[in-house]
């Protein structure tokens, strides 16, 4: 695209985004964004195809311009995981000071759209944010922290979101700079009385892969699958001594799944008690592979 359409392209999002945030995506008009531009309905449609078109570029607009910028200070091979970390979480809090009306943009109810790449989108960006935190603590502290590292991320992207809060909605008098410092402070105390106390993490392997996983109809998470078998057997013809056997043996497997190291015999077990009810069977042979337990 030649400069001067890579510009127009640039007024246009930029505007429309402006739009969405302050009248709502579902309330605002392609016909009102090109007015606000200066061009015609049929100049816009040039550049986006629809609204939903318009609205995934926004996002795709500024989140690579962020990460622009942190990939400046991933190349800086002078500083430390730590100061690279610190540097990062500083722009991005900038950025969010910045772009408020972006960020107020993602936060509204945008429901009924039919590009579902927008919704995926949106996902896989807060699902790298959280594996952005949790990489960081485990390049920061060693594989010592890697048990805890995700319910470290968690700690983290929480606290930021109080104080920005204060900063943006409240206008609190808070320099950035000064947050991250305390915030780094906060994080180093955590983690070490974590690791004092050797505390059992929260968001156990299993758990954390669980909220990794991707919307996939040939990928569900086994805890899915449990979920699924369980709703099954609500509607199954079967004796109420069988069902309530059934019921016990994927609560067992349920809790063996929360566990840091399951017990795979205890895992085959609960699968073979399964086995006697004919209609679970597909469900129940899924669930086996997702366990990596092929029958």
């Amino acid at each position: 695209m030649r400069r001067k359409d890579s510009d127009k392209e640039r007024h246009i999002l930029i505007t429309a985004m402006k739009l969405f945030s302050s009248k709502n995506y579902n309330r605002t008009s392609m016909q009102e964004i090109a007015d606000s531009c200066g061009i015609s309905k049929g100049s816009l449609y040039v550049y986006f195809k629809s609204k939903e078109d318009l609205l995934l570029n926004i996002l795709h607009y500024y989140f690579q311009y962020i990460e622009d910028q942190i990939m400046l200070v991933e190349q800086d091979e002078s500083l430390s995981p730590k100061e690279k970390f610190t540097k990062e979480i500083e722009i991005k809090l900038g950025h969010y000071i910045e772009n408020q009306e972006f960020y107020r943009l993602q936060g509204q109810e945008i429901s009924g759209l039919s590009d579902k790449n927008i919704y995926r989108y949106l996902r896989q960006q807060n699902i790298a944010q959280v594996k952005w935190f949790e990489q960081y603590l485990i390049n920061i502290y060693g594989n010592q922290i890697k048990p805890y590292a995700a319910d470290g991320a968690f700690f983290f992207i929480g606290m930021i979101r109080q104080y920005m809060e204060l900063i943006v909605l409240n206008q609190f008098p808070l320099h950035i700079k000064k947050v991250v410092r305390f915030l780094m402070i906060q994080i180093d105390l955590i983690i070490k009385g974590l690791l004092d106390h050797d505390v059992e993490p929260l968001m156990n392997e299993n758990l954390w892969s669980l909220y990794l996983e991707e919307a996939s109809e040939d990928k569900i998470h086994p805890l899915e699958l449990i979920k699924q078998l369980k709703n099954q057997l609500k509607e199954e013809s079967i004796t109420q001594t069988l069902k309530e056997e059934a019921v016990q043996s994927l609560t067992i497997l349920e809790q063996e799944l929360m566990n840091m190291q399951p017990r795979s015999a205890i895992l085959k077990g609960m699968l073979h008690n399964l086995e006697s009810i004919d209609s679970l069977k597909d469900t129940r042979m899924k669930l086996a592979d997702s366990l990596g337990m092929n029958e």
